[in-house]
């Protein structure tokens, strides 16, 4: 039996958060568990065979599958007699939403062997061990949401979550909505009825309403002008800036700043 684990130290980072990492070459028969844990754990198998248990049920696994422990699942695991698994493992706190493919407890992704391996790098820095794995959870977070795990009915939110954050930081250029729709491969119409359904308001009133507040935080925070704050929010004159301010706030530019 060959087992290297890398030590870490708890970085206590909110979004993604390693905790440990290892490897092992198990002895036949080898088992561990039950036992809990507070944290999320995958184990990718890169070769041989075991047994994973959880909640009543067991699987079978061999090369390419992952086997997830959730926080607080009680598990039980066991290498094969005559051909034992090899494994790595990764451990970490997760402070964003579970993807849908880590909500089960096996998945068959042989795509993430390079990933899993490449992790193994940890164990030879003297620095940097935690934002080096934290990378590579992230690499694998982005693997299982682009992969035949994700879920068809998410697409939705996720066009309206890329058209908006596009819109949020290229809101100084001249923005063809049109366009946006063809970046995301997307009729025009049915994009702009998704777009409505998910915030309520079409794209070009979301672009909209969004410059008018950045101008106006512009002027309000940082002492530009009406000419300056029409320019940095994509306006090409200060007349139509102030001809949409007018119509969003109810005043002027002018009067707008005579009240802050």
């Amino acid at each position: 039996m060959e087992m290297q684990t890398v030590l870490l130290s708890n970085q206590r980072w909110k979004e993604v958060n390693p905790i440990q990492f290892g490897w092992e070459h198990c002895a036949p028969g080898h088992s561990f568990g039950p036992a809990s844990r507070s944290y999320l754990l995958l184990h990718y198998v890169v070769s041989g065979k075991g047994v994973f248990t959880v909640g009543g049920r067991s699987y079978d696994l061999g090369p390419g599958q992952i086997f997830v422990i959730h926080p607080y699942d009680m598990t039980y695991y066991e290498a094969d007699r005559e051909a034992p698994w090899h494994y790595l493992w990764i451990g970490f706190e997760l402070g964003l939403p579970l993807p849908e493919a880590l909500s089960r407890d096996v998945l068959l992704l042989p795509q993430a062997e390079k990933l899993f391996s490449s992790m193994r790098q940890a164990a030879s820095l003297t620095a940097g061990r935690e934002a080096f794995l934290c990378g590579k959870i992230w690499e694998l977070l982005a693997l299982l949401q682009s992969g035949p795990f994700q879920e068809r009915q998410g697409r939705g939110q996720d066009y309206v979550n890329a058209a908006k954050t596009y819109l949020e930081t290229e809101y100084m250029r001249g923005i063809s909505i049109s366009e946006l729709s063809r970046r995301l491969n997307l009729d025009r119409s049915y994009f702009s009825g998704l777009f409505r359904r998910e915030t309520g308001k079409s794209p070009q009133q979301y672009l909209t309403g969004f410059r008018l507040e950045k101008g106006a935080e512009l002027m309000r925070e940082h002492g530009q002008t009406p000419s300056e704050a029409a320019i940095s929010t994509g306006y090409s004159d200060v007349f139509s800036f102030s001809r949409m301010f007018k119509r969003y706030f109810g005043v002027s530019p002018t009067e707008y700043l005579k009240k802050c």
